[in-house]
């Protein structure tokens, strides 16, 4: 609890996080997505996550902000280890590589959407929830589930 309120105190902290998205780890990248979404259900939370995805951006000179993320979800080579949980569905998937998101068991395409879903659904205003569903409908997501 401790660590957390540091965290939430320090958002260069959380932009520093958030740029371990850039490790090769496919766990790693799934455990950085389940601390963000964590902090983006705090109070000041999405603002935050949203800042640190900002910053994302302009280091790792994306084009448009959860740019990478897209590319991580449709990344064949770790797209099955990034997306199911941890001891969910792991052996079913065992051997296989899958480049969409239907080939995998029931309930990969929960933990696949979690952190979006989250960063989506979690903020009051409709406009400003609409405005982050363009950005990832622009980005793709819409087209990689079907």
């Amino acid at each position: 609890q401790s660590g957390f309120s540091l965290v939430m105190n320090h958002p260069a902290c959380v932009n520093e996080i958030t740029l371990s998205l850039n490790n090769k780890n496919p766990r790693t990248k799934a455990l950085v997505l389940e601390l963000l979404a964590a902090v983006c259900l705090v109070r000041g939370g999405h603002d935050i996550i949203l800042a640190a995805f900002d910053n994302f951006k302009e280091v790792c000179g994306e084009k448009n902000r959860f740019e990478k993320l897209m590319e991580y979800f449709r990344n064949e080579d770790s797209n099955i280890d990034f997306m199911v949980r941890p001891g969910g569905g792991r052996a079913a998937c065992r051997g296989r590589r899958a480049a969409h998101a239907d080939l995998l068991p029931p309930g990969a395409q929960v933990a696949c959407m979690q952190f979006i879903n989250i960063v989506v659904h979690s903020v009051e205003n409709m406009n400003f929830r609409v405005f982050l569903q363009y950005e990832f409908t622009h980005l793709g997501l819409d087209e990689y589930l079907e």
